[in-house]
């Protein structure tokens, strides 16, 4: 028995060894995605994923409203709303290009249509049953590509506005804000069609919009502008898989780390604007400084003073 007790040091030496070693290599492998989700291409383990679980989502948003399926709709606006619009209206921003021809990749399309296939028609709805299902394996994998999706993303589209505009400083928060934010905006268009009163991340800007804008100042800052960017492949693999646990965990328990930051300060935001209005004596209706002036038609008009 003594001589037994005395190989365990060695023992638990030894898988101390194997653990690390396994951590590296995970570490290593997790570096690599990254890596090349921001800067080469869009890797299908990261890209499938994403689109699956925006699609379930998709489902889950229009159960929520009321609406009945009809498959042509909720294959083409699903990818706009919840799959494929951040990234479609950022790069747009950069590029001019209009959001409506992203689908023609060929990639993008597949794997939308696979996603759909797998979310929709599934046997016995296993795969949208797992979705559903706060902390599934299923669920829990899926939204780890889906953050390392956005992530990588709004780092790579950050990257592009320093090259192509290096003078505009708010350009990088407004892109990255633009990705995690315009599929609201095709949300909102389809509420509104049905007569629903809505409002965009404009009127009301939530924890999304502090989410983006926190990623874009930490990359920014620290992997691009510190010492030149020279740690910024360092920088750009800790932030992501930083991000990405905090999404995972932020799903499995249901909270949203960002909403601390992003109500108060919205609150504090509104709270200034009120204060403004009050010391210029300006209605609340943000009309201050218009003056209602005749047409030449007898008609009346609003001119800005």
């Amino acid at each position: 028995q003594l001589h037994s007790f005395k190989r365990l040091p060695g023992v638990a030496s030894r898988a101390g060894g194997i653990a690390q070693a396994m951590l590296a290599v995970a570490w290593r492998e997790i570096s690599g995605l990254v890596l090349r989700s921001t800067d080469e291409d869009y890797p299908p383990l990261v890209h499938f994923p994403h689109a699956v679980i925006s699609v379930a989502r998709y489902r889950e948003w229009r159960a929520r409203e009321g609406q009945p399926d009809q498959w042509l709709f909720d294959l083409v606006v699903s990818f706009f709303s919840h799959s494929q619009g951040g990234g479609a209206a950022s790069v747009s921003l950069l590029t001019g290009r209009t959001p409506i021809s992203y689908p023609a990749r060929w990639d993008y399309t597949h794997f939308h249509v696979a996603a759909y296939v797998a979310s929709y028609w599934c046997p016995g709805d296993l795969v949208y049953r797992a979705l559903a299902t706060r902390r599934n394996p299923l669920r829990l994998f899926c939204q780890a590509f889906d953050a390392m999706d956005g992530v990588t993303t709004a780092c790579g589209l950050i990257d592009k506005c320093l090259v192509q505009h290096p003078h505009n400083r708010l350009l990088p928060i407004m892109t990255s804000i633009v990705l995690y934010n315009a599929g609201s905006v095709f949300r909102w268009m389809d509420a509104r069609c049905r007569g629903k009163q809505a409002k965009t991340f404009l009127a009301e800007p939530g924890s999304s919009v502090a989410r983006a804008a926190v990623l874009a100042v930490l990359y920014t800052y620290f992997g691009r502008v510190l010492h030149g960017g020279k740690f910024r492949n360092k920088v750009l693999v800790i932030i992501s898989v930083l991000e990405i646990a905090l999404e995972v965990l932020e799903d499995a328990f249901n909270f949203d780390a960002f909403a601390a930051l992003g109500g108060p300060l919205c609150k504090l935001l509104a709270s200034m604007q009120q204060r403004r209005r009050a010391l210029n004596g300006a209605p609340r209706g943000g009309d201050a400084g218009v003056k209602a002036i005749a047409a030449p038609d007898g008609r009346r008009s609003e001119k800005v003073s």
